[in-house]
């Protein structure tokens, strides 16, 4: 998945689309903002063990998978897009992001005893 793909979606829930799919004048402004956005969403959305890459246009590859890319992100795009228009949509936008993120499945990871707290002498 592209960050593209992530905009594409974002720009159809703030209904920043006209009728024939296009976007209604927006387009720059937003796409200037979206990609230091999505590079901070991603990383916060990635296993402590995974690299976070910069997101530098809209053909960058997104480390996060698909449904991740196609649920989370867009809510969390969308909801710092309208942060200095519509603090409303931004507000519902933020909490759906928040409770997307919430769902995501736990990464299931041995425990190390770093403390030798459960050696057997």
């Amino acid at each position: 998945m592209i960050a593209q793909d992530v905009f594409m979606i974002a720009m159809s829930l703030m209904d920043e689309t006209s009728s024939d799919g296009t976007f209604a004048g927006y387009d720059d402004d937003y796409k200037k903002k979206a990609w230091p956005i999505l590079t901070v969403l991603q990383t916060e959305l990635l296993p402590l063990s995974v690299s976070p890459v910069t997101i530098t246009d809209e053909n960058s590859t997104l480390l996060v998978d698909d449904r991740v890319g196609n649920t989370v992100l867009p809510y969390g795009l969308a909801a710092h897009l309208l942060l200095s228009g519509n603090v409303q949509s931004a507000s519902f936008f933020n909490d759906r992001y928040e409770e997307l993120k919430r769902r995501r499945k736990a990464v299931i990871a041995p425990i190390t005893d770093v403390y030798g707290v459960n050696e057997t002498d």
